[in-house]
């Protein structure tokens, strides 16, 4: 993987207040550091780990990090290495899809023809070399079909009600040996009945990792979810001004908090598509649990 192609860019996530884990993390750390600045394992933060993971594929003057303005202190550490233009600040937090769009203007700013990368901050992944691998194979595709917003799926062994789920359709391609579909229906959070029956039908758990053109995601917030499209044209009117910082915070104050897989992913699975993630262990840190059970797995081998 060179990671050097002039039009690819990553947006991490790490905006999150980490409510889900607020109990989990002061038990263990007696701290009210959202998770993804904490080290569960290893050496490194959660956010570390994503962007040197991020790193291996997409250059460091192309890789932009959404964080919350209350947040900074726990994020300096881990953002110390990249260029100040690349930290995108949000006065708080209103969901993934402001997440996603903040940063998506200062990349089409930068460049109109990105193809981005989205990658959330605080998911666990083993096999990061080859998850990155999956990640070029998505980038391939959506540089030859444009149209498309790919979505990395992972196969579990179990059931899991918490996550989104992903129904296939018919086989699209396959690049590098990986296997991508057509998306027949995307549901987000099932009930427990539902999501047996999808892990039982080998439908996929989405990593809420994806690739797109930026144009293709921004024309995806238009029609979907135009309210929130156009209150972000506000803030791309005074990109990089001096009122840029005044405007971000007015939009902020009456902005709906949008999730991105109920608003948009889940709303209309055409366009979509899916990679299959194959030999990587995936898990999503949404719980104390399933935290323990993997540093239990881990033993001695710690991810550093």
């Amino acid at each position: 993987m060179s990671g050097h192609n002039d039009h690819v860019w990553g947006i991490i996530l790490a905006g999150g207040d980490g409510k889900r884990l607020n109990q989990f993390v002061r038990t263990r750390f007696n701290s009210d550091c959202p998770k993804q600045f904490c080290v569960f394992t290893g050496t490194r933060s959660m956010l570390s780990h994503t962007i040197a993971r991020a790193l291996q594929f997409i250059p460091s003057d192309h890789l932009i990090v959404t964080i919350n303005s209350d947040h900074r202190a726990y994020a300096e550490r881990d953002i110390g290495m990249l260029d100040k233009r690349n930290i995108v600040v949000q006065p708080s937090n209103r969901e993934t899809s402001a997440s996603i769009l903040f940063p998506l203007l200062h990349v089409v700013r930068r460049d109109p023809e990105a193809r981005v990368i989205i990658l959330p901050s605080d998911h666990f992944i083993l096999e990061e070399q080859l998850f990155m691998k999956h990640v070029a194979a998505g980038d391939a595709f959506v540089e030859r079909h444009s149209k498309y917003l790919l979505l990395l799926g992972v196969e579990l062994d179990h059931p899991e009600a918490d996550y989104g789920w992903i129904e296939t359709s018919i086989k699209v391609a396959e690049i590098d040996e990986c296997e991508i579909f057509r998306v027949k229906r995307f549901l987000e959070k099932p009930d427990a009945s539902k999501a047996t029956t999808l892990q039982k039908n080998h439908s996929l758990c989405n990593t809420m990792v994806f690739v797109g053109l930026a144009a293709t995601v921004l024309r995806k917030f238009r029609l979907i979810t135009p309210s929130v499209f156009h209150a972000f044209k506000q803030i791309d009117a005074e990109l990089l001004s001096p009122r840029e910082t005044d405007i971000v915070k007015e939009v902020y104050a009456t902005l709906p908090s949008v999730d991105f897989s109920n608003a948009i992913l889940q709303h209309d699975p055409r366009g979509l598509a899916v990679l299959r993630v194959k030999d990587v262990y995936w898990n999503d840190w949404g719980n104390g649990g399933r935290i323990d059970a993997d540093l239990a797995r881990l033993g001695g081998d710690a991810v550093r």
